[in-house]
């Protein structure tokens, strides 16, 4: 009796020491826990090209004249009725390097079409009556060279925001200057080079991983503009010059395109199956 009540109790104590182990080996193992597959990261780095159309909204200030009648040695108390510059449209091109995801810059060569200036100028020295009169008439066309740079403000279904500034220069074309009042003047065609600087702000959409539409808006300053003396058949002529201040509000619409190819970078997949981290355990096999 104790006999077998000794070997019982072993048989016990060998069945839970055991019995664990046994029923792991006999158990099918857990599935394997795939690593998780990231998004491939996209190269956005690379040289671009662009193309711009627009209206721009032209602005005059500074109107200055330096007519003096009756040979004054102080300019006569004269003023501007009315002073006006159309507005233009423009046709522009560029290439440009995306640094990084928010970072780009280009640089831009335009042409802003001939717009026709006008001023009327009252005075009342050597004024036969209680005032005068007169009316000048030109065309003034534009080229810009602009070095830009652009924040991209993130992406959001295609669409990223943006915010930029650019310096370079403005060149003036003034042409066909006429004057008629008590007679009839006219100056030689010149031009002038100025510093020119703009601030930007607009967005661009993706209809291609490669090719963007761009909407955006563009204050751009343009310096000055001085006309040559103006010589007249009236005696006697004062050979004025007139010289007033350039800038524009611009709305553009244009395309980008990125020359190099956008890729994908590699993907992350599971070199062996993973729990919680560490690689699986080892099932043993019969």
């Amino acid at each position: 009796m104790g006999k077998f009540t000794a070997l019982s109790l072993a048989g016990i104590i060998s069945v839970a020491a055991f019995g664990p182990a046994l029923a792991a080996d006999l158990l099918p193992p857990p599935p394997p826990v795939e690593a998780p597959i990231l998004a491939p990261a996209v190269d956005t780095s690379g040289w671009y090209l662009r193309g711009d159309i627009g209206v721009g909204v032209n602005q005059i200030s500074s109107l200055r004249s330096t007519l003096q009648p009756d040979g004054a040695v102080l300019p006569p108390p004269t003023a501007f009725a009315q002073k006006s510059l159309e507005d233009t449209t423009m046709l522009g091109v560029g290439v440009g390097y995306q640094i990084n995801n928010w970072f780009r810059a280009d640089a831009t060569a335009e042409y802003r079409r001939q717009a026709k200036y006008r001023a009327v100028e009252i005075y009342t020295q050597g004024c036969p009556t209680v005032y005068c009169s007169d009316t000048y008439r030109a065309n003034l066309s534009t080229g810009v060279f602009l070095i830009n740079g652009y924040v991209d403000l993130g992406t959001w279904g295609g669409l990223t925001p943006y915010v930029g500034a650019g310096v370079g220069l403005a060149h003036h074309w003034l042409s066909n200057l006429t004057d008629t009042g008590l007679g009839y003047g006219y100056a030689n065609d010149t031009s002038k080079t100025n510093l020119a600087w703009a601030l930007m702000a607009g967005a661009s959409y993706d209809l291609t991983r490669n090719l963007k539409l761009d909407l955006g808006y563009r204050y751009l300053n343009m310096g000055s503009m001085t006309t040559n003396p103006i010589s007249c058949n009236a005696t006697p002529c004062f050979y004025e010059t007139q010289s007033y201040k350039l800038s524009s509000h611009d709305f553009r619409l244009g395309f980008r395109y990125a020359l190099n190819e956008i890729v994908a970078g590699p993907m992350v997949a599971p070199s062996a199956p993973i729990f919680g981290g560490r690689p699986g355990p080892l099932v043993r096999k019969y």
